[in-house]
């Protein structure tokens, strides 16, 4: 068991693609506990035993508690899939059709139901811009101007 209790979400615009790409890495018995809690289930993720409906879990999960609005609009987040890399599962995510961005607003509060000091720590790479965010179950939204 580890003693801290965060997510790290990446988010990036690329603005060939005009797309945002992020990937958001959340340990794994975590996010089992939270979602069995939430759901009153008894699922194990990232065994043999794992539903086969888990990407769909995952995707109701995130757009449940990950959430971005670009130039005060909203924007639906595509789940493209996921991979585990030992005790965490890393997430694939994209949102298209993003001309430019002048704004975001995006509101992380993955595991803050069942973790009261749950970090989500948010790093963005926006118009050539790096910021870092610290989210918590107190402060879970940012507002950012580009």
């Amino acid at each position: 068991m580890h003693k801290f209790y965060m997510s790290v979400t990446h988010i990036k615009y690329v603005p060939k693609q005009k797309a945002l790409q992020i990937t958001m890495r959340v340990f794994i018995d975590d996010l089992q506990l939270e979602i069995n809690d939430k759901n009153n289930t008894q699922i194990e993720l990232a065994t043999d035993r794992e539903p086969k409906k888990v990407d769909s879990i995952y995707a109701n999960y995130i757009s449940t508690h990950f959430t971005l609005e670009v130039n005060l609009r909203p924007k639906n987040i595509t789940f493209l899939g996921k991979e585990y890399d030992d005790d965490m599962v890393v997430f694939y995510l994209e949102i298209q059709k993003i001309q430019e961005i002048h704004q975001m607003k995006l509101e992380n509060s993955v595991l803050v139901h069942s973790f009261s000091e749950q970090e989500n720590i948010v790093k963005l790479d926006i118009n050539q811009r790096e910021k870092t965010l610290i989210l918590t179950k107190n402060n879970s939204n940012s507002l950012l101007n580009y």
